[in-house]
């Protein structure tokens, strides 16, 4: 029952921030803050494409979980760290539309994602996914890290992917 009303709150709470940040463009920055955050969540995803195990574990709270957008299945850090050294050859990953959100010592970044590659073990097999995460950060001891993905993968293929 927890989860339902976070995911909902989480929801409530990004729709009344794109409300008020209408008027601002995507990957733009109006304090020192979020400029901060955009700069995190691009060096999380160079991590994840170099798979930084030291930046990676820099970035992310040892709670961090990976959250499908309607809780149908997580993935704890310790399962996603696994996952990503071992199952996945990465070809293409990045984020788009990066918007940071603000609330004291918490914020949320929202984007547009996009990745291709190989996965599987013992036999890799290609995949290719997009959609759109919000990203959960605290500010602790001095420094932000990130202690929730929530992500929907949307069906098809996506046209504006470079690698399309």
């Amino acid at each position: 029952m927890k989860i339902p009303i976070v995911l909902c709150s989480l929801a409530l709470l990004l729709t009344s921030s794109i409300v008020m940040d209408a008027q601002r463009s995507p990957d733009t920055a109006t304090s020192a803050t979020e400029t901060e955050l955009l700069s995190l969540a691009k060096a999380w995803t160079d991590a994840i494409n170099a798979k930084d195990r030291s930046k990676l574990d820099q970035l992310m709270a040892p709670e961090f979980t990976l959250h499908a957008w309607d809780n149908s299945w997580q993935v704890p850090k310790a399962d996603w760290m696994k996952n990503l050294l071992n199952s996945y050859d990465i070809k293409e990953y990045h984020h788009s539309d990066i918007v940071p959100h603000v609330y004291g010592e918490v914020a949320i970044v929202a984007s547009r994602w996009y990745w291709r590659g190989v996965r599987g073990l013992p036999e890799k097999k290609p995949f290719e996914e997009h959609g759109y995460v919000v990203d959960v950060w605290r500010h602790r001891s001095g420094h932000w890290q990130v202690v929730s993905r929530v992500t929907v993968i949307l069906p098809g293929k996506d046209e504006t992917a470079s690698g399309s």
